[in-house]
């Protein structure tokens, strides 16, 4: 199985042995680029044919009556391969495609069909908090392309040309590491979308202000962006300056006029950009005044961020898409808050797959946005989950999902990781953690209430070995994923220490042990970092009972 999981696999003939790959036609030079990332020999002589044609074929899905330039197919047969797509975009998922195949042994004679349902399918660095280092947007940036995913919102709260000085254009240095970001995504057949959010200070009398916008907007343009975003999150929901007050009857007049204005200049200057909006009102009742009266007041081709009925949503459903639809006449385009755990979530991990979205939310939407956590390393695994998601929904199972998205982040160390990564799963898309945990000690429990102790024992034996193993490998600070999990890694430790003193009492049911167990539990307790919950500190309190 590779993810994420393609439309129509029909390769389920003969397998054909391949060790080595000779790349023919067309962005030939991007193949083979791409092999080689997955290690794969592209000096050998079985035959992969690429042929780019703009035809029916190619372009169109019929199950969504519309084009895509990332439609593809994979013909297999004893003497070739052959890769068919309409322009270097299904060439690019193609060959990601093909390279998995390859290096899991599973090229077989047949066809491959894929197109993702999804048409708009990225992540937002949206989040407050420390901004990712360079190296780690570009990372983040491969691994998605390489799983589908094609668009990149750069958003966040921390970077102050952003935000705090939006009137002041990119320094050379800022812009060219901008440029060197736009250039990787561009290679990897990722659109980025550029925001800025002005709205802290914006004063929408002001013909300064919208003139500095506007060369703001030029300024980024300059290094070849097109996508921009206009985001007006997070603000006051009144006015800030008595002139505004005085000519505009309400908030969203001036946000209409403001986003009207912008959308023309830009499309003036260049029919080819986009723009995408995020209203002061992004999430709850999608009939309220505001955001009604924002969606209908603003051209249809403008996309609208909006995050569900709550900003962080447990569910997004296509019926509350529907509702979005009648009430503003925009298709919603989903700005997703998770995996993000800033703001009140800061002292939770997410590390789960997502999960609550519908599996035919694809007909209802623009697409899907996910807020990414400032943790990078830690991002990548939840993300993947998401990537196969808005791939192929139909097919998305959130259990395989994260177990593959645990192999390729961890290799090796995926196994012992779950001991902890049972724990951090708690979000608003799952309120429940620890089930590994719950279902050992259910059982030990049981063990000793049918009298087999011994067995029980054993048994907490073995698992808290393992839990210290698993403390062992994320204590490694060395591997940048397990780094920047300390703060989590810390309350393992204690995890570790509460477990061995249970099974302490269970052992030897001393007052003195008892003192140990119950000192432990009360330390782990009093830190609010999120880990294990109720399953641990119930079995702690009935063994303090015995």
């Amino acid at each position: 199985m590779i993810y994420p999981v393609p439309r129509k696999n029909n390769l389920n003939g003969v397998t054909v042995c391949i060790s080595s790959v000779k790349v023919q036609g067309e962005c030939s030079a991007t193949a083979e680029k791409i092999l080689s990332e997955y290690d794969v020999d592209i000096t050998g002589v079985f035959p992969v044919e690429i042929n780019i044609s703009d035809s029916r074929r190619t372009t169109y899905i019929e199950e969504l009556s519309m084009l895509s330039d990332e439609k593809y197919f994979i013909t297999v047969s004893n003497e070739k391969i052959v890769i068919e797509a309409s322009c270097r975009r299904g060439v690019f998922r193609a060959v990601h495609t093909l390279a998995k195949l390859i290096k899991k042994n599973e090229i077989r004679t047949g066809t491959l069909e894929d197109y993702p349902l999804f048409s708009r399918r990225g992540y937002i660095e949206g989040f407050y908090g420390a901004t990712w280092k360079q190296e780690k947007r570009l990372s983040v940036m491969r691994l998605m392309a390489a799983n589908g995913m094609n668009s990149f919102y750069y958003a966040p709260k921390d970077d102050e040309y952003h935000r705090a000085k939006w009137r002041e254009v990119y320094p050379e240095k800022e812009l060219a590491e901008l440029k060197s970001l736009f250039d990787t995504a561009a290679e990897n057949e990722i659109d980025v979308c550029w925001c800025v959010g002005p709205g802290l200070t914006y004063k929408y009398t002001s013909e300064t202000d919208f003139e500095a916008l506007i060369a703001k907007f030029m300024n980024v343009y300059s290094i070849g962006v097109r996508n921009f975003g206009l985001l007006l999150d997070d603000i006051p929901s009144d006015f800030q300056y008595e002139d505004d007050a005085t000519v505009y009857d309400s908030v969203v007049d001036a946000h209409i006029e403001l986003i009207n204005k912008v959308f023309r200049i830009l499309k003036n200057a260049d029919s080819d950009i986009t723009l995408t909006v995020c209203p002061t009102q992004y999430c709850g009742e999608c009939d309220d005044y505001y955001i009604s009266k924002f969606g209908k007041g603003i051209p249809s081709e403008i996309k609208i961020f909006w995050t569900g009925r709550q900003i962080c949503s447990s569910f997004l459903t296509c019926r509350e898409a529907d509702d979005f639809m009648r009430a503003t006449a925009h298709m919603p385009l989903y700005w997703d808050n998770y995996p993000v755990n800033d703001a009140e979530m800061f002292q939770e991990m997410h590390l789960g797959a997502v999960k609550g979205r519908d599996k035919e939310l694809y007909r209802h939407s623009e697409g899907l946005i996910s807020n990414v956590m400032e943790y990078a390393e830690c991002s990548k695994i939840p993300l993947l989950t998401i990537a196969d998601y808005l791939w192929n929904p139909v097919a998305y199972d959130c259990d395989n999902s994260l177990v593959n998205a645990q192999q390729e982040i961890l290799g090796e160390k995926a196994e012992i990781f779950k001991y902890i990564a049972d724990h951090l799963c708690v979000s608003c898309v799952s309120r429940y953690g620890s089930e590994l945990m719950s279902e050992v000690l259910s059982h030990l429990s049981f063990l000793v209430a049918t009298g087999d102790t011994q067995k029980a024992i054993c048994e907490f034996k073995e698992y808290n070995k393992k839990m210290r193993e698993c403390l062992a490998t994320v204590s490694d600070t060395s591997v940048e994923l397990f780094a920047e999990m300390q703060k989590w890694v810390k309350k393992f430790s204690l995890c570790c220490d509460v477990l061995d003193a249970i099974l302490a009492v269970w052992v030897e049911n001393t007052p003195e042990n008892k003192t140990i167990l119950s000192e432990l539990i009360e330390k782990y307790n009093s830190d609010a970092v999120v880990l294990a919950g109720f399953c641990l500190r119930e079995t702690a309190e009935k063994t303090l009972e015995l």
